[in-house]
Parts: structure tokens; sequence; C-alpha cells
């Protein structure tokens, strides 16, 4: 595995065209994965059934509500759980979320070069108490959640949206993901694909936290 150093020509060459950052939302803007073992375990718990496996819970950080409770029931109840999680406010596991690290920070810092600023995520309805919750609002525009889709991530439709909106080119943006999804989504649409510490995955840079990202970002801006 190369050092985050060993990509910093690659990472000085992409800035001097990057005009916008594509975020997914669990696991590189929140830590979530608690809440959403919690919330998911809660409509089992409600079934009468065990909680999740480690499979289960790997799959509902990553996919959409209904794709999540499809794969964690047993057919037959499939429609019984989407009621259930429809009964089950958000707040109750929201508490559980925590702010990734040193985002505020590189958020900023991307706010003052002008860099434009999505989120790309399978959540739908819970977007906007998280948003509330870490006075995330104002960064991002637009905001692409599954329930506006056609067809969810890894479909590229999702980022091919957000270029439209921006009216940017594929080479000036760059997608920033922790999973097999995302990094789909990215290479379905032909965007570069930044891995937020998972070192598993495909990927033209890794990156080990935001506070690195960040002071490599200003030192590659200041000598350039």
């Amino acid at each position: 595995m190369k050092s985050f150093s060993q990509y910093e020509r690659y990472l000085k060459e992409k800035i001097s065209v990057l005009r916008g950052i594509i975020f997914d939302c669990d696991g590189v803007l929140i830590n979530s994965r608690d809440s959403n073992v919690r919330y998911y375990n809660m409509i089992k718990e409600r079934l009468g059934l065990p909680p999740m496996s480690k499979k289960e819970e790997d799959f509902v950080h990553t996919h959409t509500v209904l794709e999540s409770i499809r794969f964690i029931v047993p057919q037959e109840r499939y429609e019984e759980a989407v009621e259930i999680s429809r009964t089950i406010p958000y707040k109750e596991v929201l508490k559980l979320i925590k702010l990734e690290d040193g985002l505020i920070e590189f958020l900023d810092l991307l706010k003052d070069i002008n860099i434009k600023m999505a989120v790309n995520t399978n959540r739908t309805t819970t977007m906007g108490l998280i948003l509330e919750k870490f006075n995330l609002k104002g960064y991002f525009d637009p905001i692409i959640t599954a329930d506006k889709l056609t067809n969810p991530k890894p479909h590229p439709e999702s980022v091919n949206l957000i270029l439209t909106y921006w009216k940017l080119k594929p080479d000036e943006v760059v997608y920033i993901g922790d999973s097999e999804v995302d990094e789909k989504t990215a290479k379905n649409a032909n965007v570069d694909f930044w891995s937020y510490k998972n070192f598993f995955l495909k990927a033209n840079l890794y990156i080990p936290d935001y506070d690195t990202l960040s002071n490599r970002f200003q030192k590659l801006r200041s000598n350039s």
C-alpha cells in the first residue's frame, strides 16, 4: 500500500483542474455505523427476528432503506418491515451519529478556494436531519438523495445530475466515498474516486483523514 505522500504528484495535477468534489454521506461526512445498526435492529426486533449479522450490517451501511430492509428480512415480511420502519422516529438513533474529525475545516477550505461541493447519498428523508444536527447547511449544492433518483448508486445517474447542475466535465470533479458502491458509482460516471479510510478499494487517492488532506491541499496550492 502506498503512503499518502506518494500520491502528491497526482494530487497536485488534480488540484490544478479540480472544480468540484462530490461526497458520500455515511462513513465520509459522518460516522453513522452504530446508528444504522441500531435502526435496522429495531426493525428486526419488532418483527421478532434476531439482530443483524456482520454481513447485514455492512450492507445496510451503504444501501437505501428499502434495499436494506429487503436484504435483512424474509421476503414474506418485507411489507410489514417497511411499515415498521415508518413508525421509528429517526431522532431515536440520531444521537449515535458523529461528525468526521477535520471535516468542517476541510469544507471551509474548499469554500475559500471556490471548490463546489455536493452530497450524493443513498439516504432519503433523513438527510435533512443530518445537515441540521451538524450545521452543514450552506456547504453543499446540490444534495442528491436516493428518493430523487430513478436509479440509485452505483448507477451513474446521481453523479451525472450533479455534473449537469454544475456544468462541469467528469475530469473536473472527484468523488469521495468509502464503499464498493461509491467506487462503482465513480467508475460508472468516469470521475476520479478518492477512498476515505478504506484502503481495500480501487482508488486514485486514499485519504487517511481530513486533516492530512487539508494540509496537502494547502501545501500544494501555496507551491503552485
